[in-house]
């Protein structure tokens, strides 16, 4: 078994190595002017019939797909709330054969950090916290640097905290770890021995999963626990009408083993191993307790695309869950990600795909790839999410579809 876990590992990577990778674009660094105000949707494209369009959408899934490894696959393409389009391919599940349904969940790895942090702007908005406070004001001093880091460098990846994946102390425990219990429940405690005190906070851009498990863990301080938080968080994400049916069965942060059946299966592929099922191959029989849910708020939500789609177009399209100052500030990248290359504002990104421009996140983790964004100018949304890590497979299907659409619409 590997010594490095899979978390870890991509912990290490940072976003930098996510945006290299996505569709060999660098993302456009937007300046303050662009970066300000989402624009109008564009409402003068002319559009191909339906049916012609979604014969174009499929043949570009199944293509793109067949290229990066025939991973099973959800995409979703909304326009100001309305579904255009949806399509899945491939399996959901290896052994035995389970092919991939409207409903089946994704883990959404660091694509939940987008989620996260607007409800964290939530909080901020109803006057429960402050982006420039320490964060000391709300958990003490437990965590080191409390006294001088602030939200606001949690959700924009300036808390320089040092990477908690690379302490032996946390990674024993994770899958491939001497210390590894299959279906263990991870605890905040477990994750707060491995925090180091950071370095220089404020000053630099560097991509940050500590951070985003820091901003968890006083979100729950703040609401007075983990079952409180949960309920907060999904009466939150229920305004976008994510949250359909309430069992969780299109966005979830509830790791619930009754849920198992209808998840797909995340596959990586390893050195000595080969491809591995990251759900069975280190002895889980259930939904593994590193993938998703508290305490990581690195990666909290499964989600299926539509659930992911549904969220992102209420935040950029619809505008229906951040006012237009804190919508506006979140979105502007940050002086110090412009200066690293990596334009970030809070909790969210842009990127190039498709000769236009998107905003939103990506993820990756055991076994999963995703990346969700809307075109600002369009309002269009899309969301790719695949179960097959190594190959950048959400990432060059969410380019082909994004090609294919522009090109029908333009």
């Amino acid at each position: 078994m590997p010594t490095t876990t899979a978390r870890g590992f991509l912990a290490l990577t940072g976003l930098a190595g996510l945006l290299a990778s996505l569709f060999t674009a660098t993302p456009t660094v937007a300046t303050a002017a662009t970066a300000a105000t989402p624009a109008a949707p564009d409402t003068s494209a002319t559009v191909v019939p339906a049916i012609d369009l979604a014969q174009l959408l499929d043949t570009a899934l199944a293509e793109s797909a067949a290229k990066v490894g025939d991973p099973g696959v959800q995409a979703v393409i909304l326009r100001d709330g309305r579904l255009v389009w949806s399509g899945k391919h491939g399996k959901a599940v290896d052994d035995p054969p389970t092919p991939v349904a409207d409903d089946t969940l994704f883990g959404f790895a660091s694509f939940s950090k987008l989620l996260l942090g607007t409800y964290a702007l939530n909080q901020v908005e109803a006057g429960k916290l402050a982006l420039d406070t320490p964060i000391s004001a709300y958990i003490g001093d437990d965590v080191p640097g409390s006294d001088v880091v602030t939200l606001r460098m949690l959700l924009t990846h300036t808390g320089g905290y040092p990477d908690v994946y690379e302490s032996p102390k946390l990674a024993a425990l994770l899958p491939g770890g001497e210390q590894y219990e299959p279906g263990r429940p991870f605890t905040w405690q477990m994750i707060a021995r491995a925090l180091r005190p950071p370095v220089d906070p404020g000053k630099n851009f560097s991509y940050s999963n500590t951070g985003f498990l820091i901003l968890t863990h006083m979100l729950s301080v703040r609401a007075g626990g983990d079952r409180e938080l949960t309920a907060a968080v999904n009466a939150f994400t229920a305004r976008a009408g994510s949250v359909v049916p309430e069992d969780g069965k299109v966005l979830t942060m509830e790791r619930k083993q009754r849920d198992y059946p209808r998840f797909a299966h995340g596959y990586e592929y390893f050195p000595k191993q080969g491809r591995i099922d990251m759900f069975t191959h280190f002895g889980d029989t259930g939904i593994p307790t590193d993938m998703f849910g508290l305490p990581w708020g690195d990666g909290l939500f499964a989600l299926t695309a539509l659930g992911g789609a549904q969220f992102i177009d209420a935040l950029y399209a619809r505008k229906g869950l951040l006012k237009p100052a804190t919508l506006r500030a979140m979105i502007t990248p940050t002086p110090q990600s412009i200066a690293a290359k990596d334009p970030y504002g809070m909790a969210s990104y842009r990127f190039e795909a498709g000769d236009r421009v998107w905003q939103g996140h990506a993820g990756a983790y055991g076994g999963f790839n995703t990346l969700g964004g809307t075109d600002l100018t369009r309002g269009v949304t899309m969301m790719v999410v695949a179960n097959n890590l190594g190959k950048d497979a959400a990432d060059k299907i969410f380019a082909r579809l994004a090609r294919t659409y522009a090109s029908a619409t333009s």
